[in-house]
């Protein structure tokens, strides 16, 4: 959804070298064709923003307010002013659903988050260098509302695809090779052994165990390998925030 209004946006700010002069007293117009266009990606944007961030949310209703400023809004062509507004608006509501995203779910009372906040924190402050680290902050935020709401294969489904993503942070193609062959110590080695062997095995029997006439679902205590997931984050953080 954030690049489809950054790309609404982008259209928006298309048609304002489209403006012609009106002559007389009517300034600048935007012709009938781009007119239509800039209602469809007003629309369309605010039908996003309300799904993204609640119905009457602030952004939407300044968005109608800038719209409407214009020669008759939506029903009779907007101004420049109006056009531009209404681009900065939508890209204003990109950030706070950006906003949204990044922040920690609120947890229960009295329970722990799955992944540490401060871990996520640190990922989000990673700008430069080799890794786009914005997969893997989302991940880590729904693992931590999948393990909040006890939803314990889906954690054990998320924490598998995080290993799955890492490795070429710390310089291997998988998992596998990470837990046996990177240099990191005999504790860490351990902790990753643990997470590629015990984590990867409880996983897989969620993800591929076909139906059968009597089932077992798994608890939090079966897929908690929060305390080594932390280590692997950890060492991540370290090395990215190194290069």
């Amino acid at each position: 959804m954030i690049e489809e209004l950054t790309a609404i946006a982008d259209d928006m700010d298309r048609l304002l070298p489209l403006f012609v002069d009106g002559g007389n007293m009517s300034g600048l117009i935007l012709p009938t064709q781009h007119s239509a266009t800039f209602k469809a990606l007003a629309l369309e944007a605010k039908s996003i923003l309300d799904g993204e961030l609640s119905y009457a949310n602030d952004y939407s209703m300044n968005l109608i307010h800038a719209i409407n400023l214009g020669a008759g809004g939506l029903t009779g062509g907007p101004s420049y002013a109006s056009v531009e507004e209404a681009a900065k608006i939508v890209r204003a509501g990109v950030r706070a659903i950006q906003r949204k995203r990044a922040a920690p779910p609120a947890a229960s009372p009295g329970v722990k988050p799955y992944v540490d906040p401060a871990r996520i924190s640190a990922l989000q402050q990673i700008r430069a260098g080799k890794w786009d680290f914005t997969r893997l902050v989302e991940l880590c935020r729904e693992l931590n509302v999948a393990a909040a709401n006890r939803c314990h294969m889906s954690t054990a489904m998320l924490l598998r695809t995080i290993l799955n993503h890492v490795p070429p942070t710390l310089g291997f193609d998988t998992f596998a090779q990470v837990a046996s062959h990177y240099v990191g110590g005999k504790s860490f080695k351990a902790s990753m052994q643990r997470l590629e062997g015990s984590s990867r095995n409880i996983s897989d029997m969620h993800l591929h165990m076909p139906i059968r006439s009597r089932e077992t679902l798994p608890s939090a205590v079966q897929v908690d390998f929060a305390a080594d997931l932390d280590v692997l984050l950890g060492e991540v953080i370290r090395v990215s925030q190194g290069a």
